[in-house]
């Protein structure tokens, strides 16, 4: 799933602006975090654990274009690890080409 969500403030850099957005687009706890460019825009890449029941991950790229502010997830199947579902594959190679009109 891809969402455009509110965009970044004038007045925060962009590693501000994701910090930010990692706690608020979800409330779930964060296993781990990777900050990198996709495709030359600032992206951090947000693994969390929705501890409802046996528990399952989703995996969520947070990308920011100028200040257009995306989410990117992918999310996985009661406790299984995101990287063993078959369709991972698939999503990361999306995510390569993901790119905007700035």
């Amino acid at each position: 799933m891809i969402e455009h969500l509110t965009d970044k403030p004038a007045d925060k850099s962009a590693g501000e602006w994701l910090a930010d957005v990692k706690k608020t687009n979800n409330l779930n706890p964060q296993i781990k975090e990777e900050k990198f460019k996709l495709n030359s825009l600032p992206a951090l890449r947000v693994r969390y654990r929705n501890p409802v029941g046996s528990g399952y991950e989703t995996e969520t790229v947070y990308v920011v274009s100028s200040s257009k502010t995306f989410a990117i997830t992918f999310e996985g199947k009661a406790g299984t690890s995101v990287e063993t579902l078959g369709h991972y594959t698939i999503y990361l190679r999306m995510l390569s080409s993901f790119t905007t009109n700035r």
